[in-house]
């Protein structure tokens, strides 16, 4: 018996099974060891040639769940290496240098660093917008600010920013329509251009580089032990909207493969993507530019301004991502606008009305606070929105937080907080990204050869702590999915409406949990425990599948990928930090096709399609109270108790303007007129300007003139709704008053 089954033996309490083996696979075992040496041997010793290599397959020493039992039996301080060991007594492999065409049940090795990002064409950077109504401060002040303080009601920005527009007084006609990845001409013709194969955009690609993450980042969690007390005994996993399997639509034209987010199931835009796109323009446009854009005023917009787009090439993809705002005093100049709406709106979407009674008052606690926020963001949309930074290299996210009816605050969040939480750190997260943006291209590859110009439909589903990830491909057919569109939108997803009401009622608990403040995705109420496995669906289920509509006239492809890391020549599927810049990290992967009969792969295929499906059914409006999970009775609760807060408050509206951005040293080109664009919007929002030696700027005469003019014509002006009184020489500026009906 080898010493390394006596070592797993010793660091573990399961008994050792020598039954297991036969005679003969002792004897394979000694002969391969004899002539190869241990089997502990590191892949940098072994061939990493594109010459065929002979690979002698070695028994297990213990199945994966026989490991998973050991695994769960051992201490934690235990645990590093376990795994690790696995694998290598588990298969020795030989790995391959990336070589085209790819083979299928063979290993190849992906290196992060061999490959780097390269902007394509001309940057839009010059003619995206600023943040206005004095909210650029949030940018070099770390923290959450308070749109009203709780605390006195004083007013840290602008009033006119807490009352939002709802959707039936907003025209979104005058925005500048989305236009899919597979439709933008300019994408298409930078990858041609460059002989690229694929093109995408951030919001089409996010979801399904997550799931290749997933894979191979050995099960990492989201680090939130900077939280308070009130979080050590709450889930640090990913949630389940972050897990749930993702598809992409791939629309082939004139040589490439336009990248667009399947749309299947989720057949209408929630409240909070429909807001998300004016509440954008309500933080970077002044108060007279968006009041142009309500439905009475939307006559005055003539002209539709174009979007602003920053595209960059990378090994198969040339990528699109959309630019929102930008401040250059920022490292990387640009970052992106994230509306979030508040818990109870996000747990019952359908019944936002009832919903937005909650308000977010506190700064730290499990419920009305923004921490609470930040921790449900750290699960569920940090890995999405740090891609999406990388991809179009922006310095972080501009976080404002509301219920649909009321702003309450915001949040700066750089790319290297996100990157600590995330990854562990920087450099970590950047050989990540790259190392998944290069598995995706191949993996693309490799089903786009078995599908030579046609549009594909590829869904990921990745088993999450495994190191594999399941991937299927099927071929579309708009006409036929069209119908099925029509079938969803009159029945329901899957026939809920007519056959099943507990699929359209996911909101209803199964597994009796009561606590009011677990943290677990309103749709895992349905399941008796969180699980992704499409083997665990019951019998109810399967039959509800047949509402599924698939393309049963073609061949459906299934894949599997078994991915390993490489860290300092050692073997691992372990979460990997790298610790400094002199680390080598290397990602080992394998595409298996499956031989499974067609019918086999067609039902697991219409169970992964209904878990999809099931995702975005939600609680309708007119669901039993009773048939509610305990956490969405709460929320609604708190909801009406605190509705009247959205109410704008009677009296005066005291306004705090005695707070100006905090400038670095190194950032001397911000008292500047910012290279001439939006200048007037940056030299009010800018500190005064002063010399080298601290002395007082002092204006010239015809700039003095021009101001007094400027200032004498305002005050003259009739109908003003924003008073603003100015401290006299020698007092100290005081908190600016305006009347209440002088407030939206």
């Amino acid at each position: 018996m080898s010493s390394r089954l006596l070592w797993l033996h010793s660091r573990s309490s399961a008994p050792l099974k020598t039954h297991r083996f036969s005679s003969a696979s002792v004897q394979l075992y000694r002969s391969y060891t004899s002539t190869k040496g241990s089997p502990d041997q590191d892949l940098k010793d072994q061939d990493t040639s594109d010459s065929p290599s002979v690979v002698i397959e070695t028994p297990p020493v213990y199945t994966r769940e026989e490991a998973q039992e050991i695994e769960d039996s051992t201490v934690k301080s235990s645990r590093a290496g376990l795994r690790t060991d696995f694998i290598k007594e588990r298969e020795p492999v030989v790995v391959h240098k990336l070589t085209y065409p790819f083979q299928t049940n063979k290993w190849y090795r992906i290196i992060p660093d061999a490959v780097d990002f390269v902007q394509v064409g001309n940057s839009h950077i010059k003619r995206v917008p600023r943040l206005q109504h004095g909210l650029e401060r949030v940018l070099f002040s770390p923290g959450v600010h308070c749109l009203e303080d709780p605390h006195s009601g004083v007013y840290n920005f602008d009033p006119y920013i807490r009352n939002i527009t709802q959707p039936d007084e907003f025209d979104y006609d005058k925005l500048t329509p989305y236009i899919t990845s597979s439709k933008d001409e300019t994408l298409m013709g930078y990858a041609r251009k460059c002989r690229k194969h694929f093109v995408g955009s951030t919001s089409s690609m996010t979801h399904a580089l997550s799931h290749l993450y997933f894979a191979i980042s050995g099960g990492k969690q989201p680090d939130v032990s900077s939280l308070s007390m009130a979080y050590t005994d709450m889930p640090t996993n990913f949630t389940r909207g972050m897990r749930y399997p993702a598809s992409i639509a791939l629309r082939y034209h004139d040589g490439v493969y336009g990248i667009d987010a399947d749309k299947s199931f989720d057949v209408k835009d929630s409240i909070l993507s429909i807001l998300g796109k004016s509440l954008e323009k309500l933080l970077t446009a002044s108060p007279k530019e968006f009041e142009t854009y309500k439905k009475q005023n939307s006559w005055k917009v003539k002209d539709i301004q174009e979007e602003n787009y920053h595209y960059v090439q990378f090994d198969e993809f040339v990528l699109r991502s959309q630019l929102d705002c930008r401040d250059d005093r920022l490292p990387r100049k640009t970052f992106d606008l994230k509306t979030r709406g508040t818990l109870a709106i996000r747990m019952d979407l359908e019944n936002y009305e009832v919903s937005k009674g909650y308000q977010i008052n506190t700064l730290k606690g499990r419920l009305q606070s923004f921490e609470r926020e930040y921790y449900d963001m750290a699960r569920s949309a940090f890995l999405k929105y740090n891609f999406q930074t990388r991809i179009g290299n922006m310095d972080g996210i501009f976080v404002a937080y509301h219920n649909t009816a009321r702003m309450f605050g915001f949040q700066y969040i750089t790319r290297q907080e996100m990157d600590n939480v995330i990854f562990g750190n920087e450099a970590t997260g950047t050989k990540m990204f790259r190392s998944i943006l290069i598995l995706l291209g191949k993996i693309l590859r490799s089903i786009t050869d078995q599908f030579p110009k046609k549009d594909i439909r590829v869904t990921f589903d990745s088993s999450f702590n495994s190191g594999k990830l399941n991937i299927w491909v099927e071929m579309i057919n708009d006409e036929a999915e069209a119908v099925a569109l029509q079938q969803y939108d009159e029945l329901g997803i899957n026939g809920s409406r007519v056959r099943n009401p507990r699929v359209a009622q996911p909101l209803k608990t199964a597994d009796g949990r009561t606590d009011p403040f677990d943290t677990s995705d309103p749709l895992d109420a349905q399941s008796s425990k969180d699980s992704t496995s499409a083997s665990e669906l019951d019998d109810t289920e399967f039959d509800l599948a047949d509402f599924i509509y698939i393309n049963d006239k073609e061949t459906i492809q299934h894949y599997t990928m078994d991915a390993f890391s490489t860290y300092n020549n050692m073997d691992t599927d372990e979460p990997v930090t790298v610790r400094n810049k002199d680390d080598v990290l290397f990602i080992n992967w394998k595409l298996t096709k499956s031989r499974a009969p067609q019918e086999s792969i067609m039902m697991r295929y219409k169970q992964l399609r209904l878990r999809q499906a099931t995702y975005f059914e939600r609680a309708s409006p007119d669901t039993p109270e009773e048939e509610l999970s305990p956490m969405i009775k709460i929320l609604r609760n708190i909801s009406r108790r605190n509705m009247w807060r959205n109410n704008t408050p009677r009296g005066k509206v005291v306004v705090n303007r005695s707070k100006r951005p905090t400038v670095a040293s190194k950032w001397p080109s911000v008292h500047s007129d910012q290279a001439g664009d939006d200048a007037g919007n940056a030299k009010a929002n800018d500190p005064a300007d002063e010399s080298a030696e601290n002395k007082p700027h002092k204006p010239s005469k015809a700039a003095s003139k021009k101001s007094a003019s400027r200032n004498s014509r305002s005050s003259k002006k009739k109908g003003s709704n924003r008073i603003v009184k100015r401290p006299k020489a020698g007092e100290s500026q005081k908190d600016t008053t305006t009347k209440d009906s002088d407030v939206e």
